[in-house]
């Protein structure tokens, strides 16, 4: 006769053996498995090709997940995007990876654009003998916004535009850390020209640069499935953040022509860098146009009643929604994205003939309508 005690013991024991069969089995014919028990999971999101979205935590925006896609073809496995580098995503990733018989010296891994969410765990990948590939103009973006004088550009840009010093540094300071750079930091990978494909077993994915949330960010195309890799070119939890980011004078006039191409490419199911398709994607795209249309109207209407503006005093009027009392205690990174992506607005409408920019005597930008 077994107590009450052993009982218990043996019933936790069996518990515990089949959480870990859930988490680190084979996946045999499951289309999702846990990979902790906080609710992250691997899905199986498309059929043929054979797609797997990874859900990883994503840290330090409003945004609750980033996402990794797995196709699997064979014993080919491309990798698209790696999610933000800590020690909880990393057992994560490697959990589904491994579950999903994953054979480092048969994956490639591409990185859509050089955002650490979506590059920063390439490090990790690549020891454990994954190829790593992203395009030329995201390693271009690697080395040129992962530099100190970078950072400082960002500061002065915003100082230009009336924001203090001191927060200046600290809003540059909290984007400058979310972008990597696999050349400084030794990852072995190769760099595609827009147009060059990437294999996996039977299927090749096209190249096709999207500029706008960064100049160089890339997304996969395979266009006889209808299926695409977009990176942030899209999102449906929010509008895709758009800064400026010194690789083009007008990042917002990028993005929208970005948006209005893939309206036109016929992709039918697009796999995101967060959250997941919840429409049609055109519709989607050319909503973001509209949406982004309104905003530069919001700001042209403010300088129309106060000529003379500087891009910091035009922040509020823009029509941002921001869920905190005071602006002190929106978080620097938050900050950020509201000032440079009003800048940006600012550019678009200087690029574009419909405002004009002068300095005053202390070098700030203020804004008239032209």
């Amino acid at each position: 006769m077994t107590s009450s005690a052993g009982q218990g013991a043996e019933a936790a024991a069996a518990s515990a053996e089949s959480r870990e069969e859930r988490i680190s089995g084979v996946v045999g014919d499951a289309r999702a498995f846990a990979l902790d028990s906080d609710g992250f999971a691997c899905t199986r999101v498309f059929d043929e090709p054979e797609v797997w979205r990874v859900e990883l935590l994503m840290s330090q925006t409003f945004l609750p997940s980033v996402n990794v896609f797995v196709v699997r073809d064979g014993a080919e496995t491309l990798i698209v995007d790696t999610g933000t580098p800590d020690d909880y995503n990393d057992t994560r990733l490697m959990r589904a990876l491994v579950r999903l018989g994953v054979d480092p010296a048969h994956a490639t891994l591409f990185c859509t654009h050089a955002h650490i969410d979506h590059s920063g765990q390439a490090r990790e990948l690549a020891e454990a003998g994954v190829r790593v590939t992203l395009s030329r103009a995201t390693l271009a973006d690697m080395r040129r916004f992962s530099t100190p004088t970078y950072c400082d550009y960002m500061a002065e840009r915003l100082v230009g535009e009336g924001v203090g010093a001191a927060e200046a540094e600290e809003m540059a300071n909290s984007i400058w850390a979310h972008v990597t750079d696999f050349e400084r930091d030794e990852v072995p990978c190769r760099a595609l020209a827009a147009g060059d494909v990437v294999r996996c077993g039977r299927w090749e994915f096209m190249t096709v640069p999207v500029p706008g949330h960064m100049p160089g960010q890339t997304a996969l195309w395979l266009p006889e499935r209808g299926l695409a890799f977009t990176g942030d070119v899209v999102l449906y939890a929010c509008s895709t953040c758009i800064c400026f980011w010194g690789g083009s004078d007008d990042a917002l006039g990028d993005q929208l022509s970005t948006l209005r191409r893939l309206a036109d490419m016929g992709v039918e199911h697009a796999f995101l860098g967060h959250g997941v398709q919840e429409g049609v994607l055109a519709e989607r795209c050319l909503g973001n146009v509209a949406h982004h249309e309104r905003r530069s109207e919001r700001a042209l209407a403010a300088v129309g009643e106060r000529p003379g503006s500087t891009g910091r005093e035009l922040v509020p009027s823009l029509g941002w929604h921001v869920p905190f009392e005071t602006w002190e205690k929106v978080p620097a990174l938050t900050r950020w994205f509201l000032v440079s992506e009003s800048v940006a607005h600012l550019d678009h409408l200087v690029c574009t003939g419909r405002m004009r920019r002068e300095k005053d005597d202390a070098g700030v930008n203020r804004y008239w309508l032209a």
